[in-house]
């Protein structure tokens, strides 16, 4: 079940803002991820916070990342990821559906998803549940920090499932949120080299909700009117 999510800005700071240990550098410079995984008392499901490397640049990284309507082509057992209504220009609303392994059935849910510049090199993103079927919380945030030519990823992720089934999960939770995080360093570092005009049309629309516009109002409605025939 791929956990990725997907998906904030209310999570504790040092939560959001946790880093990783400078031990540990080498292993991401070396392509490897780390993971760092934070028991939670009542639930079965631990806080994760991964890091990894991505041969691109924060922006391009963050664009992808929070590609909404592309999530669904990339990440692992997405089936759906629909935005559906702005709150503001850099706040949007996404409905998806999750493909999860049996015996829980796919998961249905609406997440919010924000972002902000803090500097040329520097992007942080997060989400949290709207509604869900199949989790009673989720907060998360991601940044992207330029490191050595390349940007330093860190996610950070709290999902609180309602189903007592949801411990027999633990490990596979975990393994395929490393899956889906690797799967944004695949696909950004893939569209960077071969696809530039589907790279441009995300991180335009970054630069754009960052200059106040509803830059995925277009979207939004195309997607509208394709459910309505």
């Amino acid at each position: 079940m791929k956990i990725f999510l997907t998906l904030c800005l209310f999570i504790n700071l040092t939560f959001a803002q946790g880093s990783i240990k400078n031990e540990d550098l080498p292993k991401v410079e070396a392509g490897k991820q780390v993971i760092y995984k934070e028991n939670v008392n009542a639930s079965p499901w631990p806080k994760l916070h991964i890091y990894q490397l991505i041969d691109a640049t924060p922006l391009e990284s963050l664009a992808i990342f929070l590609a909404l309507d592309h999530q669904k082509n990339y990440l692992p057992n997405l089936l759906k990821s629909d935005p559906v209504k702005h709150m503001s220009p850099t706040q949007v609303y996404t409905k998806y559906e999750l493909e999860l392994p049996w015996p829980l059935s796919n998961s249905h849910y609406t997440h919010a998803s924000d972002f902000k510049k803090v500097n040329d090199n520097e992007f942080e993103a997060s989400w949290w549940m709207v509604t869900s079927e199949s989790a009673e919380s989720v907060n998360g945030s991601a940044s992207f920090k330029q490191y050595k030519g390349k940007t330093l990823m860190g996610y950070h992720s709290f999902v609180k499932p309602k189903s007592f089934l949801a411990g027999l999960v633990k490990s596979s939770m975990i393994e395929d949120t490393l899956a889906s995080i690797k799967s944004v360093q695949t696909e950004t570092q893939r569209v960077k080299k071969e696809d530039q005009k589907l790279l441009k049309k995300y991180t335009d629309i970054i630069k754009n909700s960052l200059n106040g516009k509803n830059a995925y109002q277009e979207i939004i409605q195309t997607l509208s009117s394709e459910q309505r025939k």
